[in-house]
């Protein structure tokens, strides 16, 4: 059974590491699934109002784009940040404007930050699973600290240890195992 994954960018700040660590991550996990289609979807690309604000004719735009997109994978991998202890307000946003779109799907995580984005992930994994989204057990905690070369800085580049490669083939052999099954509900 094939599938189609989102390999989703949670941050649409300039100067944003998450654009280095989702290209890693498409990069791993194409070479440890060849089976499924794994593409991108950075969030800045789309042009999304505040829920509960009108919207303008761009954002409806961006609205019905943002739905399209996100209802024609199978699962996801997010990648995210973590600002002041929670994911991004624009992710969060987001994730507002969907529920039949990712109902039913599986996701993975990605974390980067000096935690590795852990405290933003275990406060949106809550938030997700209102969502009828199924998550992975595996996520992957990127260190400021150890994954990263200058962090903080105008030269901060993303240096990935290789000890994330097992943590990697865990996360793509259980997000594929869900996204499997839960395509069966669909």
């Amino acid at each position: 059974m094939s599938l189609k994954i989102g390999i989703i960018i949670g941050s649409i700040r300039e100067g944003r590491a998450g654009l280095d660590v989702a290209k890693w991550v498409l990069e791993k996990v194409q070479a440890i699934d060849t089976a499924s289609t794994y593409e991108l979807v950075d969030l800045k690309s789309f042009d999304l109002p505040f829920l509960g604000a009108t919207p303008t004719e761009s954002q409806i735009k961006g609205i019905t784009s943002w739905s399209q997109t996100m209802s024609q994978y199978d699962g996801y991998i997010l990648v995210t940040p973590e600002y002041n202890h929670v994911v991004p307000g624009a992710l969060q946003n987001a994730f507002q404007f969907l529920k039949p779109e990712v109902a039913n799907k599986a996701l993975a995580f990605v974390g980067y930050g000096w935690l590795g984005a852990a405290r933003a992930i275990v406060g949106f994994r809550a938030h997700l699973a209102y969502q009828q989204i199924a998550l992975t057990q595996q996520q992957i905690n990127l260190s400021f600290t150890s994954d990263f070369a200058n962090p903080g800085t105008e030269n901060q580049t993303f240096t990935p240890g290789a000890w994330h490669d097992a943590e990697l083939n865990l996360l793509v052999s259980q997000l594929t195992g869900w996204s499997k099954a839960l395509k069966t509900l669909r």
